[in-house]
């Protein structure tokens, strides 16, 4: 899928977010692709953006229900 902010152009166009899902012993593994990022800041954010939809989805999928927080909000102070 492409992905940017709406109305957004960003020069070199949309990034893009592939999910390959495959069986890998006796589990599924989920590889998400995110591509054409325009810098580090920009996949840094991405980053931390998946880790936190993707750890929300794993809750839901193994207990029926979300995080008790979106994880989204949550934030690590530097130490």
């Amino acid at each position: 899928m492409t992905f940017a902010s709406p109305g957004e152009q960003p020069i070199t166009g949309p990034s893009q977010v592939t999910f390959d899902v495959e069986s890998y012993d006796s589990i599924v593994r989920l590889t998400v692709t995110h591509e054409n990022l325009l810098d580090q800041a920009e996949y840094e954010a991405s980053a931390a953006g998946w880790a936190a939809v993707l750890s929300n989805l794993k809750s839901f999928i193994e207990t029926g229900h979300p995080l008790s927080q979106p994880p989204w909000e949550l934030h690590t102070e530097p130490s």
